[in-house]
């Protein structure tokens, strides 16, 4: 009972109830179907960078980049430097992308393409982003069960976290989640960096952390990273691995895209991408940073070891546990409290955004589309709840087939990003790609990454071969692009009216 009474509880259940009570203010505020899927199109920049930050740094950065930060220094930083690219490019579009108008992704893809092309987006958009929600729940039952010394379970802690994710999404959809995540993104800059600069002088200074991290093999450029794997892949090979599915996510992020047509203007979105790409790489690096600092503590005796080296320690992945670790044992009480809450608000921000893109998806694109294309506003908007909370407990369903937060987003940013990225930057960037080369690449893309993440990952004759094998992301993605590029020039050119409303800059 004492553990259930901890003042880090209190703190993330203050912060569930005042998101709820926020998520039912403005859930008053919905009367159609734009106001729950894309806000009413009428957000300014500033509330844009809140939200883009707030979505896209969520437990893969919490957990997994922690993680890697603990075992790889700044090494680690390949998996995030693949997003920091990713949105630079996308900067350089931005104003293409609102211009355009759209809700979806499948809705880009039909006016680009064909229906066919849209309907495997939705397939793929579906199957990648449940697996992300799944992996949010699991790193809110893993802060829960932390913070209360096992009092409650992992089990029991997804449990909760997923309750409050689906509710806060069912409520208000994008109206509910734009606002609170700019209190999310503040919280988390507060959070990360005052802590990060209390573990700095805990741990002795700069100095102590250099000399940690160079006893240790974490100051090269590629830190430990060929201890990822089992098969003896070079840390070079493994790190890029990560970084390319990384920046292929965030090249095609439905959530960002679907933020982007919430803009007011492309004015706005423009902007909102310049400051989100600052905001990502200043909180990416401190999260990463704060993985170092955490490996350097428990090296001092301040938290508990959490990785002794090698693969089977990773598996394990205590070292993704080291930020509640510090929250609890290297910080005091009140910033405690205020990390604690911060990566509970990483994980909803997160979860809801990524729940409410396939919702939308299905909504828009299979129920207003081909069931109930006279569907009233109201209709819209009750079918949209109906379907966040089916898929919120496939989500649920889905938490136990990924053995670390790591492994899952890998998996997942990796069938999205090689299905859906390559056709989707070809609408806006190649006015060749046909509608053929799109729905070759979407296939090519999934069913390899699927197939060699699940039967050909641990095939010997990879190594005798290239390694570049034993790594799905080199084949996914080279096959995938080939497909597009390959079939489109093979078949005929499209249209001029099927590229044109793609090209507007202004």
């Amino acid at each position: 009972m004492e553990a259930l009474t901890s003042p880090y509880l209190i703190a993330i259940i203050v912060y569930l109830v005042a998101l709820i009570g926020v998520g039912y203010y403005k859930s008053r505020t919905v009367k159609t179907g734009e106001d729950f899927m894309v806000a009413g199109r009428r957000l300014p920049w500033y509330i844009l960078v809140g939200t883009l930050l707030a979505t896209w740094v969520g437990n893969g950065s919490l957990f997994g980049g922690a993680g890697l930060g603990y075992r790889n220094g700044l090494a680690g930083l390949w998996t995030s430097a693949g997003a920091w690219i990713g949105i630079v490019i996308v900067y350089f579009i931005s104003r293409r992308i609102r211009n355009f108008g759209k809700v979806t992704i499948p809705e880009i893809f039909e006016a680009r393409y064909n229906k066919t092309a849209s309907i495997l987006a939705i397939i793929t958009t579906v199957i990648a982003y449940l697996t992300i929600v799944s992996y949010q729940f699991r790193g809110g039952g893993r802060i829960l069960s932390i913070i209360t010394d096992g009092a409650l379970t992992i089990e029991t802690g997804i449990v909760i976290t997923a309750i409050f994710a689906i509710l806060y999404t069912v409520l208000a959809g994008m109206l509910s989640v734009v606002y609170t995540d700019v209190v999310n993104g503040v919280l988390m800059l507060i959070g990360v960096f005052a802590s990060l600069v209390f573990v700095l002088f805990a741990v002795g200074g700069i100095d102590e952390v250099i000399a940690y991290a160079t006893s240790a093999g974490k100051t090269g450029l590629f830190g430990n990273w060929a201890n990822e794997r089992s098969s003896g892949i070079s840390g070079p090979i493994i790190a890029i691995s990560f970084f390319v599915p990384t920046m292929l996510l965030l090249l095609g992020d439905a959530n960002m895209y679907q933020r982007i047509f919430s803009s007011k203007d492309s004015r706005n979105a423009q902007k909102a991408v310049l400051f989100w790409v600052i905001g990502v790489v200043i909180l990416e690096a401190g999260i990463n940073v704060f993985g170092l600092l955490g490996a350097t503590a428990a090296s001092q005796g301040i938290i508990p070891e959490l990785h002794a080296g090698g693969v089977a320690d990773v598996a394990t992945n205590l070292s993704e546990n080291v930020i509640p670790e510090i929250a609890r044992n290297a910080v005091p009480l009140f910033l405690g409290m205020i990390l604690v809450a911060t990566m509970m608000a990483i994980v909803i921000s997160t979860a809801d955004s990524f729940l409410l893109i396939p919702a939308t998806n299905l909504t828009r694109d299979v129920y207003q589309r081909f069931l109930k294309p006279d569907a009233s506003d109201k209709q819209v908007v009750f079918t949209s709840r109906v379907i966040i909370l089916v898929l919120g407990g496939v989500a649920f369903m889905l938490v136990e087939q990924f053995p670390t937060i790591l492994s899952a987003a890998y998996t997942a940013y990796l069938v999205y990003g090689a299905a859906i990225t390559p056709a989707l930057l070809a609408a806006f960037l190649w006015k060749r790609a046909t509608f053929q080369g799109a729905v070759a690449s979407i296939l090519t893309g999934t069913i390899v990454t699927l197939i060699w993440t699940f039967y050909l990952s641990n095939q010997d004759f990879y190594s005798t071969w290239s390694p570049f094998l034993q790594e799905v992301t080199y084949p996914a993605v080279s096959l995938s692009v080939i497909a597009l590029i390959g079939v489109s020039l093979a078949t005929p050119a499209p249209d001029d009216s099927k590229w044109k409303p793609f090209f507007v800059d202004e």
